[in-house]
């Protein structure tokens, strides 16, 4: 009697065993997750010095467009934090630049992200957007320290003058996920043309007064 009670224990504590070596074994199987190195490209997709409508010769602007895009060749959906920064600098005068900053307020699309989250499928793309006053970080406004010279031979508009084009160059350092951290894009070079209003008292300018 005692065999036959025996049994049935020495089983139920084989088969126990056997459970916990088999889940042991299946969790140590499990492979831990690593991210892609590549999953994310970005680059400066526009650089545009808007119109004297737009933007006159005395308050003038450079619209900057950072794009993004999944090069993984899988769909990508993960935690977001934006932050960045778009640093430009002027060729001439090194010591004069700029660094504006990046947020989630500089998407041009927000619906992308949910939660706190964005998804991409393979080759989708986002942006941002921002725009330079052409001031350094200093407070300085950058044409006055332009080639303005024999001012009357430079009318290219009505009482508008043009100086002499200038290359600056523009730097992005930007994370998008969390996880993959920042991103750089390649230095990428424009050329501002300064612009000034030959009477600031009328159009484009329109500062009052008189001349």
């Amino acid at each position: 009697m005692q065999c036959k009670n025996i049994l049935p224990k020495i089983i139920g504590f084989l088969f126990i065993g056997f459970l916990s070596f088999s889940t042991f074994s299946c969790k140590e199987s499990l492979p831990t997750y690593v991210s892609p190195d590549k999953v994310i490209a970005i680059n400066v997709a526009t650089i545009e010095q808007l119109n004297d409508h737009l933007a006159p010769p005395n308050r003038p602007l450079v619209r900057i467009v950072i794009q993004g895009e999944n090069i993984y060749d899988e769909i990508f959906w993960d935690s977001v934090e934006v932050k960045g920064s778009v640093r430009i600098w002027w060729k001439r005068k090194p010591v004069r630049f700029r660094t504006l900053y990046l947020t989630e307020k500089n998407m041009t699309d927000r619906t992308q992200i949910h939660n706190h989250k964005m998804m991409l499928l393979p080759g989708q793309r986002f942006a941002l957007e921002t725009y330079w006053d052409v001031r350094s970080d200093a407070g300085i406004f950058l044409p006055r320290e332009m080639d303005f010279t024999f001012l009357n031979k430079r009318r290219c508009d009505h009482n508008v003058a043009c100086g002499s084009p200038e290359d600056f160059v523009v730097e992005v350092s930007l994370q998008i996920y969390s996880r993959l951290g920042y991103l750089v894009t390649p230095a990428k070079e424009f050329i501002f043309r300064p612009r000034i209003c030959v009477c600031q008292a009328y159009p484009p300018c329109n500062t009052g007064g008189e001349c």
